[in-house]
């Protein structure tokens, strides 16, 4: 009888088999009929979704523009008094302002200019100063 029940399951099995084999071909050609017309769809969606994006990118971009002068505004409010006050301070400080020490820079390249001609020069060499003449013993006498 085990036998009997073996055989009685393999006709369903096959029917079954086939009936999702039938089920898989109707999803492929629901698929092919409704994939273009649903493409479709799509790329109209996503051109709206496109242009609308475009025009608030603008207003953002020109929201940014408006951001950026007030910043630059502020900083030059802020940055101004400040680096008065920081010159102030290292003045006091005894601290070289960027011209002085680009004058100091200056005058000892022409220093150090003069001091390399003036060695490359070579100055006569001064003239030996004569002996005094002695008088031979000989000669005193």
């Amino acid at each position: 009888m085990a036998i009997k029940k073996k055989t009685d399951l393999m006709p369903s099995l096959k029917e079954s088999a086939y009936h999702i084999w039938l089920a898989g071909l109707g999803a492929y050609s629901v698929a092919g009929e409704e994939g273009s017309r649903l493409f479709s769809q799509l790329v109209d969606k996503g051109a709206e979704l496109d242009e609308a994006n475009k025009e608030r990118i603008l207003e953002l971009a020109e929201r940014a523009k408006g951001l950026k002068g007030d910043a630059k505004g502020a900083w030059d409010k802020l940055s101004t008094p400040f680096e008065g006050g920081l010159a102030t301070a290292m003045h006091r400080l005894g601290v070289p302002t960027r011209e002085e020490i680009v004058n100091l820079t200056q005058r000892v390249e022409e220093l150090t200019k003069l001091v390399a001609k003036t060695k490359a020069t070579p100055k006569p060499a001064p003239k030996p100063a004569e002996a005094p003449k002695r008088k031979s013993k000989a000669a005193k006498a």
